[in-house]
């Protein structure tokens, strides 16, 4: 029998959801010849000398030759092409090249949680966009199961999502490689590049957009160093390279210290592998020191906003459905908007019109509307409608105090941040959006 054979019959028994029979088919094991007789389950694979068996499903104890496994080698590989066709695996709609790493991902997550009710993944997967999918018709698990429909994702079916994704975890350290003499190093010719950029701008070093812009020429020339290296899946995180791996290979950057005065950050040149600048040593040392009080005082503000925010807001209530209210703010809808409006309503001539969905959005992209808000509800003292606050507040109408405190949290998140290293970088502003 041929490997991608092997591979499909073994997926359609189940041996997916056993995490022994990955590591052995995707890396290279050393175990006792016998070993396989204590447990012949079905299709478990058998290293030899000579090559890969299984045990054969229906005879227990015997083996199968896999004719085209080489011996000191993974029978498998994470990225190794493959063509599945519809009866290979169920969400698959059409026949489709793709990795082996794919598939295993499709039956253990996709497969194992919905069956067919959504589409196989191909090429990087993306959870948020799968878990869009899901929140499109999400309902709690039904008490028959002749209640279940096809097209619906049910609590039940979401439980085994999440499942499938935590026993991903234990694949980690095989398609992952977190160690590579790229990752470890850094790139070639950095510290010249660095210097010719420096020289070019030393007159601007004191100004922080100067300095944000190094910072990322700097970022993008290690960006291609890497480029095509496992390491590449190992640093996925923004933060893995444009803080981390930057100060530590490329330039430490600017340090704004305790005073938390951007204007007059001190830029500390030397990366963390050339060496500490012993004269920028009060800088280096001041910023841990910041870091380390506003772990403490700032999540203390954090907090008592959090508090504060609480008491100040703890009669607010949703008491009817419509306060009728022709005020509202004027919002430019755009793709960034279209989800965030979802369950809220905007005025009209006959009086509100809600969205429901972000088609219903998408419809008025790139025009002015008005959009229902608490800030205009008619209602007296701490009462509001459920059109002003929209859906997912009115759900809960003694709710409100906990959306209101919510500001509070993002403040501490805030200050939380900066304890852990952030990123000086420019961003383009949309003066429209800044005034709507």
């Amino acid at each position: 029998m041929l490997k991608q054979e092997f591979f499909h019959a073994a997926m359609k028994a189940g041996v997916y959801k056993k995490l022994a029979w990955s590591i052995s088919a995707f890396s290279l094991i050393s175990e006792d010849p016998e070993a396989y007789k204590s447990n012949p389950y079905p299709y478990r694979i058998v290293t030899g000398p000579l090559g890969y068996s299984f045990c054969d499903p229906d005879n227990a104890g015997e083996l199968i030759k896999i004719d085209d496994g080489v011996a000191g080698k993974p029978l498998f590989r994470f990225l190794e092409e493959v063509r599945v066709t519809p009866p290979d695996i169920p969400n698959l709609a059409q026949e489709a090249t793709t990795t082996y790493g794919n598939v295993l991902f499709n039956w253990i997550v996709m497969v194992y949680s919905f069956g067919n009710k959504l589409p196989f993944q191909i090429g990087r997967v993306d959870v948020g966009a799968i878990e869009k999918m899901i929140l499109k018709n999400f309902e709690d698990t039904p008490k028959s199961e002749e209640d279940r429909r096809p097209d619906t994702i049910y609590v039940d079916e979401n439980l085994r999502f999440t499942e499938g994704l935590y026993f991903l975890t234990g694949l980690s350290q095989l398609c992952t490689w977190g160690i590579t003499k790229k990752v470890m190093l850094p790139p070639p010719g950095i510290a010249e590049y660095k210097k010719k950029l420096l020289d070019e701008n030393r007159e601007h070093l004191h100004e922080m957009a100067t300095v944000a812009k190094i910072d990322a020429k700097l970022v993008e020339y290690d960006a291609q160093y890497l480029k095509g290296d496992p390491g590449e899946n190992f640093l996925i995180d923004k933060k893995s390279r444009n803080v981390i791996r930057k100060k530590l290979y490329l330039m430490n950057g600017s340090e704004a210290g305790l005073s938390e005065n951007t204007v007059n950050a001190t830029l500390i040149e030397n990366s963390l592998y050339e060496g500490w600048d012993i004269s920028k040593f009060p800088d280096m040392n001041n910023s841990l020191r910041a870091g380390s009080f506003n772990r403490g005082s700032q999540t203390q503000l954090g907090g008592v906003s959090v508090k504060w925010l609480l008491r100040a807001s703890s009669n607010l209530n949703v008491t009817v459905d419509d306060c009728g209210t022709r005020l509202g703010n004027v919002t430019l809808i755009d793709n960034d908007s279209t989800k965030r409006l979802v369950g809220f309503s905007m005025v009209t001539k006959e009086g509100h019109k809600h969205f429901k969905t972000e088609e219903d959005v998408g419809v008025y992209l790139g025009k002015k509307v008005l959009m229902r808000s608490p800030m205009y509800c008619k209602l007296e003292r701490t009462d509001y409608c459920k059109v002003c606050v929209g859906d997912r507040l009115s759900i809960n109408p003694d709710g409100l105090s906990l959306a209101v405190s919510d500001y509070g949290s993002t403040f501490l998140g805030i200050f939380m941040s900066k304890m852990h290293g952030t990123q000086l970088a420019l961003a383009k502003m949309d003066y429209k959006k800044a005034i709507f």
